[in-house]
């Protein structure tokens, strides 16, 4: 075994021992059906009773492929998507040609304001721990804002935040838990946590102490633990 597989077998006993004590710590207990939507590298775990009806997507980062997305809104959700990479931007643009959607060509966080990115991720946050950061700057708008903008209280039920944003899903989850908002399901890729290298034990057992205050905050404001399945976590609650 080369020197690069080992590092990726570790890398991937690191991750399954913390999905591990996550599963451990916050067992579903009362397990709703769920079903995989989208294709094998954007798709997402979904309550499987929601597929029926007729509510609201907000896709937080899109990049270059929205399969999630895309079945949902040929399954009657509306559909607003939020992109601040030019090229992902428009990818998204041509894959949803014709239909009936609304994008932005900027990014959600927990604040407003025009940020570098590092990796062919994009990350604002920095997720990898590179040392070279972008030229261009992506512009970013704060949640709280455009939600109130959008007017998110308004828009059909359930209204789904889905979150794929290399890590600044944790500042907005932070606050979301002190500052709710009008969503009846969250996904997030938990990248905070499971991007973090494998050499930096500390910075990962950080990570995964604040995932789980986020959870247990949520749990207590009547959120259920639907799905923990991979790097990917959906909580929902009823409406």
């Amino acid at each position: 075994m080369n020197l690069t597989a080992l590092k990726g077998k570790v890398f991937e006993f690191q991750n399954s021992t913390f999905r591990f004590l996550l599963r451990t710590r916050f067992p579903i207990e009362q397990r709703p059906k769920v079903e995989f939507v989208g294709n094998g590298y954007s798709g997402y775990w979904f309550p499987t009773e929601w597929l029926k009806l007729r509510g609201t997507i907000w896709g937080v980062g899109l990049g270059e492929d929205s399969s999630f997305e895309c079945e949902l809104q040929e399954k009657g959700y509306r559909l607003y998507g939020f992109e601040p990479e030019k090229k992902c931007f428009e990818a998204s643009q041509a894959q949803f040609a014709g239909k009936q959607v609304f994008f932005f060509n900027y990014g959600l966080w927990d604040k407003s304001g025009r940020f570098k990115f590092t990796g062919e991720n994009i990350s604002i946050v920095n997720i990898f721990d590179l040392d070279a950061f972008s030229e261009e700057e992506l512009q970013i708008y704060s949640l709280w804002d455009i939600a109130k903008e959008l007017s998110l209280e308004s828009l059909p039920q359930p209204r789904i935040l889905k979150m794929n944003i290399e890590g600044a899903e944790r500042e907005i989850l932070l606050r979301f838990c002190e500052e709710p908002l009008s969503f009846e399901v969250i996904i997030f890729q938990a990248e905070f946590l499971f991007h973090v290298g494998f050499r930096e034990v500390r910075r990962k057992i950080r990570a995964f102490k604040e995932l789980s205050l986020i959870l247990s905050k949520l749990l207590d404001q009547k959120w259920n633990i639907t799905s923990i399945n991979r790097n990917q976590i959906t909580v929902s609650r009823g409406f």
